[in-house]
Order: structure tokens, then C-alpha cells, then sequence
């Protein structure tokens, strides 16, 4: 049997869509499980035992529609037995319909569009976790072993050379090694700089510890401004250039903790196995969007800040999303640090 599982996201959602292609391995391991997404993500999921190829689509595809539709012809020629569509999107929908595939699954999203696909899952209230992405397997025709599990398999060379650069930029691999991520891609989703560089401040003082700063695109003249506001210049390391997804996962995989805005990287330090800790916006909520919720990954959020329940944020959902900046500094750094002090004991002290 062969399967195309398509998530044509960005990096956290294409890393907590891969249960699907785990959960679809493991219960088919004779299958051929291909995976599709967008071209600068997908060195994510290289070697990984649940996928057979990497199939993806470039940004010369995502302009030229023709080009695209060549993609399609290609995906066709193929001969899937089975798509799985986890975007529900015009360009998805047209792939999976125009594939000739046995099994079309996609959701339901009460669309002309849904009424494409052969087999119509209902779509999941919250769209945004990890179940949410998992129900689309209700729609098989065959039981499926369920995998919540997602990760990035790195190479031992991969993690050798990070340690050798690390070394290079002055950071002692003896002392706990934190991985900061100040910037997110959108500024709805950054906390405010001026309450970053007091919890970097107290991590690195109180801890002895060594801070690692990130950034993407476009991103580093903020971060560096950041790191030269920090009290102890000597260690806090904002030189440490990735080329690509998979140097980050490797750098993340040298750190003890990673602290940071709900992004991407936050996504790729859980799936190399560190502990994380994130900020999230006011109008996101940790119970969605931690999968794998327990002593290794917490955050905090506008039900930590303001005392509500999550039934409360979700009636105050649009209010947050408006004020977001105002809320945001809700978010104090006292409060981040009495939710994260018990992670730095148990992962940076012991």
C-alpha cells in the first residue's frame, strides 16, 4: 500500500502532524508512507524510520500555478493508494482529488471543497493540537495503532560538529547550556523584549547557567540587540548561525532547556528530546498546543496570568486577540519565573 500524508504548514505543525505517518507505520510497516510539505522543512524528517520519502513543494512552485499542477501530475503518476489531506485547502484538495487514489480522507469543514475527497472525517473543535490532527485517522478503513509520539532523528555526526562549533563560539559544554528563542516569526507572538532580557538576566545569574539565543529570518539584529541588553555578556551567546532546520535541531540537542515564544523551535527542541518551557500569546493556549503536557514540557498563558479557565478564554478568545500587546505584558516576568523555577531545578540544578 502506498500513502501520501500532506501538511503544507510551517514547522510546528508539520512536526505535530508526523504522528500520523507514525501511527500509519506502525500499523502498516509494510506500507510506503510518503510525506509532503514545504521545501525548508522538510530536511526535518530526513532519516526518519516513518517515512519513506520526502516528497515537496518549493516557492517556485508556490508562485507558478502551472508548476504546481505539474507537482499534481507527478503525485498522480505515483499511484497512491491513499491521501491524506490534513489542509483542506483549494491546492490540497485539487491534489488529493486529481491523485486517482483509492482513499481521499480530508476533513469536513462544511466547504464545497470537503465534499471532494471520498471519505469525510468531522472536523475537531480544536483545530490546532495534536489530536486535532490524529482524528483524521477516524477516517481509515482499517484500524490504526495511535503513535503521539514526534521526533527529529539526527545523525551522531550531526550533534559531534554542533558541539564542535559550540566550542568554537566560547561555550563550556560542562555547564548547563540553556536555548532561548526571543523572536517569533509573527510579532503577535513575541513577549515583550524588555521582559525577555529579565528572565535571561535571572536564568543565567541564578542558575550559572549559559544562554544559547536563536532567531529566523530576518530575526537576528533583534536578537543580538537583546543579548548585548543581557547583565552577563559572557554568557550569553548569540553568534551561533543555522544554516538549516536540522543544525538547529542539533544545537537544540546540546542544550539541557529550552525557553522561548510559542514557534517553531520550541516544536523541534521537544522533538530532539530536551525539556521546554514556553510563553504563549494571549490569544493561544497552552492545553491546545502542548501535546505532551507533564514535568518535561509546561508553559504559561492568559489563564496563568489572569486566574481563568480555559471554557474563559476561549469567550475571551477575540478580546485577546485584539489587545494583544496589552495582555501580553500581563505575562510579567515574575510570573514566568515562579512557573519555570521548578523546571530549572529539576533539569538545570539536579
Amino acid at each position: 500500500m502506498k500513502i501520501l500524508v500532506i501538511r503544507l504548514k510551517q514547522i510546528g505543525d508539520a512536526l505535530i502532524s508526523l504522528p500520523v505517518c507514525k501511527s500509519l507505520k506502525k500499523t502498516f510497516p509494510d506500507a510506503q508512507v510518503d510525506y509532503l510539505l514545504y521545501e525548508h522543512i522538510a530536511v526535518l524528517f530526513h532519516h526518519h524510520p516513518a517515512i519513506d520519502n520526502v516528497l515537496v513543494i518549493t516557492p517556485e512552485e508556490r508562485r507558478r500555478r502551472w508548476k504546481y499542477f505539474k507537482k499534481m501530475l507527478a503525485i498522480r503518476r505515483a499511484r497512491y493508494d491513499m491521501i491524506i489531506d490534513l489542509m483542506t485547502v483549494p491546492v490540497t484538495v485539487l491534489t488529493t482529488r486529481l491523485s486517482g487514489a483509492k482513499w481521499q480522507i480530508g476533513f469536513d469543514k462544511g466547504k464545497w471543497r470537503s465534499r471532494l475527497y471520498n471519505v469525510q472525517v468531522p472536523h475537531p473543535e480544536k483545530s490546532g493540537s495534536l489530536d486535532a490532527k490524529l482524528a483524521i485517522l477516524k477516517g481509515m478503513p482499517f484500524p490504526v495503532e495511535i503513535d503521539r509520539n514526534f521526533d527529529v532523528v539526527l545523525t551522531p555526526g550531526e550533534v559531534s560538529a554542533m558541539r564542535k562549533r559550540m566550542t568554537a563560539t566560547g561555550i563550556d559544554l560542562r555547564k548547563p547550556i540553556l536555548l532561548f528563542s526571543p523572536i517569533s516569526r509573527l510579532d503577535s507572538k513575541t513577549w515583550p523584549e524588555d521582559y525577555f532580557v529579565s528572565l535571561l538576566d535571572y536564568c543565567v545569574s541564578r542558575f550559572d547557567a549559559q544562554a544559547v539565543l536563536i532567531w529566523g529570518p530576518g530575526e537576528r539584529d533583534g536578537v543580538q540587540r537583546l543579548a548585548e541588553r543581557a547583565q552577563s555578556q559572557d554568557r550569553v551567546f548569540a553568534t551561533i548561525e543555522t544554516a538549516d532546520l536540522r543544525e538547529l535541531a542539533a544545537l537544540a540537542k546540546n542544550c539541557v532547556l529550552f525557553i522561548g515564544n510559542d514557534s517553531g523551535p520550541r516544536h523541534v527542541a521537544e522533538a530532539v528530546g530536551i525539556p521546554t518551557f514556553t510563553i504563549f500569546s494571549p490569544f493561544t493556549g497552552k492545553f491546545a498546543w502542548i501535546p505532551h503536557m507533564g514535568n518535561r514540557h509546561r508553559g504559561v498563558d492568559m489563564c496563568d496570568a489572569l486566574d481563568i479557565d480555559e471554557q474563559t478564554w476561549y469567550e475571551r478568545a477575540q478580546e485577546f486577540r485584539s489587545h494583544g500587546h496589552r495582555y501580553y505584558r500581563k505575562i510579567t516576568p515574575e510570573l514566568v519565573i515562579s512557573k519555570l523555577q521548578p523546571m530549572l531545578q529539576d533539569f538545570v540544578v539536579n
